[in-house]
């Protein structure tokens, strides 16, 4: 019978990532949509490879990578209007922004938390409480003002990213969390090439930067993960010898296209030394044959 209701959650959960893979298509106002879940289909079916391998063959090839891009598909049960969030501010490269300065300059909800600071994570996550409406954040360096960028609750499980200034800051992997347990998270900090970057010549190195040392796998195991967990469309780019070392995974390509814009997927099949998967990313880049 637990079999059975697992089954059945896990179908309602398949019609949801269907439901928003086509808002995800929608351009509404340039907003980022997320859709809280329950926890337990976030335990059950985020960091469980099983299931994650039981829904692979049921997903649509470009979401096999992950359950959602840059992980934001979060729940808490019987979420309130005011909780607790995490998420990675990057640059227009796509690089994480570390050890940079937050504070929260507007609220509408909770006036406490107006002047709130914190300093990003070596994987550039911030934490903080949200509660309904509208509540902006300042992000500096040193001072000097790096990005603004406003994150909107409309409604039980429903919180957006509505404004980013300047707008080539992504804020993502959003993840509700609770602040007496604070999770450990394993993300993507930096890539070869860049996010919106170019790759040149017929044959590259494609280079990932995690957060967390990773697991010195063995090579056949190693080319099983980066097969399984790391999908880029289209299919003009094959995959050679990959190679880790240290918070690193490097593989060689090769490119039979070029002039057109690559998508990369990168799953939570891979993981770190301590076993903490990885936030589902995506990272979009360009190639070309020759130097320009």
């Amino acid at each position: 019978m637990k079999l059975m209701n697992q089954i059945n959650q896990l179908k309602q959960l398949i019609q949801i990532f269907d439901q928003f893979h086509l808002l995800k298509r929608k351009n509404i106002s340039k907003g980022i949509c997320l859709l809280l879940f329950p926890i337990m289909m976030f335990q059950n079916c985020y960091l469980n490879p099983f299931v994650y391998d039981l829904l692979n063959p049921m997903l649509e090839e470009e979401k096999k990578a992950g359950l959602l891009d840059g992980g934001l598909l979060l729940a808490l049960n019987g979420l309130s209007s005011s909780f607790y969030l995490s998420g990675i501010i990057r640059n227009g490269s796509g690089v994480a922004q570390f050890n940079k300065e937050y504070s929260v300059t507007a609220s509408e909800s909770i006036a406490d938390s107006i002047g709130l600071t914190g300093n990003t994570e070596s994987s550039g996550r911030f934490f903080l409480p949200i509660g309904q409406g509208n509540t902006t954040i300042r992000v500096t360096d040193a001072g000097e003002a790096l990005v603004t960028f406003t994150l909107n609750v409309s409604g039980p499980g429903m919180v957006s990213v509505t404004s980013i200034d300047p707008p080539e800051y992504e804020i993502g992997s959003l993840f509700p969390y609770d602040p007496t347990n604070k999770p450990v998270f394993f993300d993507i900090i930096s890539s070869t090439p860049e996010n919106n970057g170019t790759a040149y010549y017929s044959t590259t190195t494609i280079t990932l930067t995690f957060s967390d040392t990773l697991p010195n796998w063995e090579f056949i195991e190693l080319e099983s993960i980066i097969n399984n967990n790391i999908i880029v469309s289209p299919s003009s780019i094959t995959f050679g010898s990959p190679a880790v070392s240290g918070n690193q995974i490097s593989i060689m390509a090769m490119v039979s296209v070029f002039d057109i814009l690559y998508t990369m997927q990168i799953g939570p099949g891979i993981s770190s030394v301590k076993g903490t998967p990885v936030t589902p990313t995506t990272i979009r880049f360009f190639t070309q044959e020759n130097l320009p």
